[in-house]
């Protein structure tokens, strides 16, 4: 790691060398600041290049620690907080003679466990994550679909496709034939921001970029798009299991 001041911040940063023929500066979720470089591109020159862009990296370290932590890894024991259309609930495991299911009750997230897969703790963890995410899923898809019926007629569009699935890094996509994705870990989000998801790919069917127009699409049915946006900036990580 190597060192600089930029104004009154004292910044590590990581150099990464390669055969790439610029200078590349990059603020990772981490708050990391990493710099890609040619081989040959002394140390005077990297230097000198963050002193010149100081301003723009003290702004996106800035904004990169808005974003909050990705939550500790679930132990999917009972008392554990889960999200749902954002709100919390804590899970409830109950053995089961019947097949797996998962029910909302108050401020509870019950998993009915089969008791014919009952075994000790770690056999029980993935087997009770699947149960759970195969919930979410299917909870997904139809609070989707049902706000796919609610906004494509006011856009005048008409999607090929639907597929909720996991998306490493996208909420949502549109392809060149009208398929729409979307990563199923969205329903732990606020209803507004699904809205906003689904208008978002929607309107891909009208505009295929991110133009002007594209977001006055968007913002015609969606009140304050930017809120929405920051939103899932700031608490894209949370949304996870």
């Amino acid at each position: 790691m190597a060192e600089i001041k930029l104004k009154d911040k004292l910044l590590n940063y990581k150099i990464v060398r390669s055969q790439r023929k610029t200078i590349g500066i990059i603020i990772k979720v981490d708050q990391e600041l990493l710099v890609r470089a040619p081989q040959t591109t002394s140390l005077k020159n990297i230097e000198r290049l963050l002193h010149k862009k100081t301003d723009w990296i003290l702004r996106k370290l800035k904004k990169v620690a808005q974003i909050k932590p990705a939550p500790a890894a679930k132990k999917f024991i009972n008392g554990e907080q889960f999200s749902y259309l954002g709100q919390k609930y804590e899970l409830i495991i109950k053995n089961s003679s019947a097949a797996a299911k998962v029910e909302l009750f108050s401020d509870k997230i019950i998993v009915n466990y089969p008791a014919v897969q009952q075994g000790d703790y770690q056999a029980r963890q993935p087997i009770i994550r699947k149960i759970l995410v195969d919930w979410y899923r299917k909870q997904a898809k139809i609070k989707i679909e049902q706000r796919i019926l609610n906004y494509k007629d006011l856009l005048g569009v008409e999607p090929n496709r639907i597929v909720v699935k996991k998306q490493r890094k996208r909420w949502g996509s549109c392809s060149s034939k009208g398929n729409l994705n979307f990563n199923w870990k969205i329903i732990m989000a606020p209803p507004p921001i699904i809205d906003y998801l689904v208008v978002h790919e929607l309107s891909h069917l009208v505009h295929a970029n991110h133009s002007k127009a594209f977001w006055q699409t968007v913002a015609s049915l969606i009140p304050e798009v930017e809120k929405k946006r920051e939103w899932l900036r700031i608490n894209a990580r949370q949304l996870d299991f």
